[in-house]
């Protein structure tokens, strides 16, 4: 009889940390899923026609040659962010699971890797789009304000353990 109180006991207690396990894990990815909302947001805000307007100074006939473009650019940004955010997750499934399935993996990179091609040159044509709207001054503003928007690019994923410098000089990794 006690050693079924004992056996009972600890069943609860594994069941209760499990119960509160699972809800912190819970908790956790509504935390990312927010954090990649507000910079989807972002991103939304950056791409805007206020903020070019703004920023280059476009005058109205400017403005309208890019609210031509710029609508078909952000929903097609939209979509690949949305195609990425769900193949990021089906990864995340797969490399969790007991018995990861490498091949699936393999494509799932490869398709990631694809969507961000795409992603790219997306950004490049909408920057060669704006860019044939601009006088020269402007032109020069939208380089800035790209090479910003670039850098981020260049920085991700760069500080793992030791940071940028753990790796030893000239030591450079392609994405």
């Amino acid at each position: 009889m006690v050693w079924g109180i004992i056996i009972l006991a600890v069943m609860n207690i594994a069941t209760l940390l499990t119960v509160v396990y699972h809800r912190n894990q819970a908790v956790k990815e509504e935390i990312v899923r927010g954090n990649s909302q507000v910079q989807s947001e972002r991103s939304s805000m950056r791409y805007s026609g206020r903020y070019f307007r703004d920023q280059l100074n476009l005058n109205n006939r400017q403005m309208d040659l890019f609210l031509a473009f710029n609508p078909v650019f952000r929903q097609n940004v939209r979509s690949i962010n949305s195609d990425l955010a769900r193949l990021r997750q089906q990864m995340m499934i797969e490399m969790k699971a007991q018995d990861c399935d490498l091949v699936k993996l393999n494509m799932l990179s490869d398709s990631i890797g694809i969507l961000h091609a795409d992603l790219k040159k997306l950004t490049y044509k909408y920057y060669m789009d704006i860019k044939n709207i601009c006088d020269e001054q402007q032109q020069k503003k939208l380089e800035q304000m790209f090479v910003e928007l670039f850098a981020g690019d260049d920085l991700m994923g760069q500080h793992g353990k030791g940071g940028p410098a753990g790796r030893g000089p000239g030591r450079r990794f392609n994405n």
